[in-house]
């Protein structure tokens, strides 16, 4: 069986297109665990769906942050295998697939090709050029890197055995430290499965990611640098990588300080260049964080407030 942790607070519209696409699933034994993080009530999405699969709602008032409902939902996971799912949908062939690989017992984890759309779809469209995929092959050495995999694709065996839990301590990037924690500490195989089987939502609204890219230094930059100090890089060529990482964050900082947006897809533009080389046994491409975040100069004219003229270079104060 599976058990299926969603954690939710204040979504009910995402909450209802989860559950919408967990009844959507041709694979019929698991179970669904809702793990409420404080916000409104959420028993009347609930009651939509219950007569379709089982579902158990772990209540809660005060808000903890999504690792502990998380937490909250392994505690009580009956399945022999866990399956995360936030604001995302599986596609219907998701935990069969997932539950194929895993039978065959050369992984412990599998994760499903992701989609990333900028609005809220439920089937994958007609066409998908140009839209951004989490779709790499598994390398432990680059995952101390970037995070590669989605949270919503990911299927593994309940590490209920293990130490292994969500950080209460991380608000970002817990999902990524999960991963490592996998891998390093509980010895989890991993492998990629061969087709889309979900779809990641970056959507622009008020959201975890999006508020994250409004403060400098961003939550993704202070989260990053306790992951590398955590979790030691694998090589000089992974620590080259991190310190292109490094360059980035202090660039993007730096933009944000300004009142400047993030571009679009930032990091998932990076990680798609700097895995390329990587797995070429290539240098990090300067050039690449050029194009993506250009270097000291910034035109007064792009600041949304217009106000102050910012000409000439700008640097990154640390």
């Amino acid at each position: 069986m599976i058990s299926v942790i969603v954690p939710t607070r204040d979504r009910p519209g995402p909450l209802h297109r989860a559950l919408r696409s967990l009844a959507r699933q041709t694979y019929r034994h698991f179970e669904v665990i809702v793990a409420r993080d404080g916000g409104m009530p959420v028993e009347q999405v609930i009651a939509r769906w219950q007569r379709e699969m089982p579902i158990t709602l772990l209540d809660g008032d005060t808000p903890h942050g999504v690792s502990h409902a998380r937490n909250r939902a392994l505690a009580v996971a009956q399945g022999e295998n866990v399956a995360l799912l936030d604001d995302d949908v599986f596609l219907p062939h998701h935990l069969q697939a997932a539950d194929d690989a895993l039978r065959t017992g050369r992984a412990d984890t599998v994760y499903g090709q992701a989609l990333v759309s900028p609005t809220w779809i439920e089937d994958l469209p007609r066409g998908t050029h140009g839209l951004p995929r989490k779709d790499y092959p598994f390398d432990a050495t680059f995952l101390g890197v970037a995070n590669t995999i989605h949270t919503g694709s990911i299927v593994a065996r309940n590490p209920a055995a293990s130490p292994v839990r969500f950080d209460e301590t991380l608000q970002h990037c817990e999902d990524w430290d999960f991963l490592l924690a996998l891998h390093h500490t509980a010895g989890h195989r991993f492998a990629r499965l061969d087709s889309i089987t979900s779809v990641y939502h970056q959507v622009p609204r008020p959201g975890a990611v999006t508020s994250a890219y409004r403060t400098s230094p961003t939550p993704f930059t202070l989260a990053r640098n306790t992951l590398y100090l955590r979790w030691p890089a694998v090589g000089d060529l992974a620590e080259e990588y991190r310190q292109w990482f490094r360059d980035f964050d202090q660039r993007l900082d730096a933009r944000i300080a300004l009142g400047l947006p993030a571009p679009a897809h930032v990091y998932e533009h990076a990680v798609r260049g700097l895995h390329a080389t990587f797995t070429a046994h290539r240098p990090p491409d300067h050039a690449l964080l050029d194009r993506l975040l250009p270097h000291g100069l910034v035109s007064w004219t792009e600041r949304p407030e217009a106000g102050i003229p910012l000409k000439g270079a700008v640097h990154a104060a640390r």
